[in-house]
């Protein structure tokens, strides 16, 4: 549980400039990850070697705070309307197999109000049905409208990937039930960074491992590696 310096899988602990939210910097999917090009070489080798993914260092809408612009699956990328061009040229210029759909309408953090993995995806119930749509034919998933503890921004509530998801601690046993039969995997309650609720905000993760923010402590690393499956 400490940071790489080699390939391995597992669980990581790690800061991002200066914070343990390091979730709110990169998007992660289970072929890529975009990061802020200011990321330390070793920060950027240690996201390649534990998640086994192609770094694409960008930007969006010149934050480097990627995750409330962006989320996706294997099968596309799904970009908040305030992407400037230069910035989804860079993208796409990685990810020429990919679909890539920027969603138009008032909600620009679109990182926060969709989850997904390979197998569907949950959309936060405040985007308008065109949203809905572009997001289906992009991702090429199953796509449902709803919350999470009543809160519509379900994309900041859980981590869901293809081999577990760990979700908000308020989140409900009904609610933990239709999000484990509707990703396909067992999602399980948790915290991270010694208790914040929004789990997004201190985790990159896919199926093959996850860097964690560093203060994250024993037990909620223990539930993570049991509900992500590394």
């Amino acid at each position: 549980m400490s940071k790489a310096t080699v390939k391995s899988h597992g669980i990581y602990l790690e800061t991002f400039f200066g914070t343990a939210e390091v979730g709110l910097f990169s998007v992660v999917t289970e072929r890529i990850c975009l990061v802020p090009p200011q990321l330390k070489p070793r920060q950027k080798k240690l996201i390649r070697d534990v998640l086994e993914v192609e770094v694409i260092p960008t930007t969006i809408a010149g934050s480097i705070l990627l995750s409330a612009f962006a989320t996706g699956n294997s099968n596309g990328l799904i970009l908040s309307n305030l992407i400037l061009e230069e910035e989804l040229d860079v993208i796409k210029k990685h990810v020429v197999d990919m679909n890539l759909a920027v969603v138009e309408g008032r909600y620009t953090a679109i990182g926060n109000l969709v989850l997904a993995n390979d197998k569907a995806a949950l959309v936060s119930d405040i985007l308008p049905r065109s949203a809905m749509k572009a997001i289906k034919d992009t991702l090429g998933v199953e796509v449902v409208a709803g919350r999470i503890a009543d809160r519509s921004y379900v994309g900041s509530l859980a981590v869901i990937t293809n081999t577990g998801g760990l979700v908000f601690v308020e989140a409900s046993e009904e609610e933990e039930k239709m999000l484990s039969e509707l990703f396909k995997v067992e999602v399980v309650p948790g915290t991270v960074n010694n208790g914040v609720k929004f789990v997004r905000s201190g985790i990159l993760a896919n199926s093959k491992g996850a860097i964690v923010g560093s203060l994250t402590t024993g037990p909620e690393l223990m539930t993570i590696s049991r509900a992500l499956g590394v």
